[in-house]
């Protein structure tokens, strides 16, 4: 998805895509890849060679598992990042001040560290 870039422009909009939807590029870069898998498997569907059939049924076994699993693992995955929110809102809510101090030292140390990386440039 974010292979190939002609300007500064696109880079930089492939990140703020990558920014603020980390879940759905995850999803779509996994789309991808289980289909370039499926477009192998049927592939090795004309091989006449009984190693490689016996290799096509294991990997479609292999892809309907991992298939199930992220459809699960992303349901898990959406309700931990929920509770997770829930919780920064109520400690947010409990701890203004503090949490104010903690984006505060943490916007500092991204300064250092962008600093510090221009300057190297």
């Amino acid at each position: 998805m974010f292979d190939n870039f002609t300007s500064r422009r696109q880079e930089r909009k492939a990140a703020r895509i990558l920014h603020e939807r980390p879940l759905q590029v995850a999803n779509e870069e996994l789309r991808v890849l289980m289909s370039n898998v499926q477009d192998l498997v049927d592939r090795l569907d004309t091989a006449a060679d009984p190693e490689l059939s016996r290799l096509r049924k294991q990997a479609e076994a292999t892809l309907a598992r991992a298939k199930a699993v992220i459809g699960e693992g992303g349901v898990v995955l959406g309700e931990n990042a929920r509770q997770l929110a829930e919780q920064g809102q109520q400690y947010v809510r409990q701890r203004p001040l503090t949490s104010l101090g903690v984006v505060a030292l943490g916007m500092l140390a991204i300064g250092l560290l962008t600093g510090r990386a221009m300057a190297a440039d």
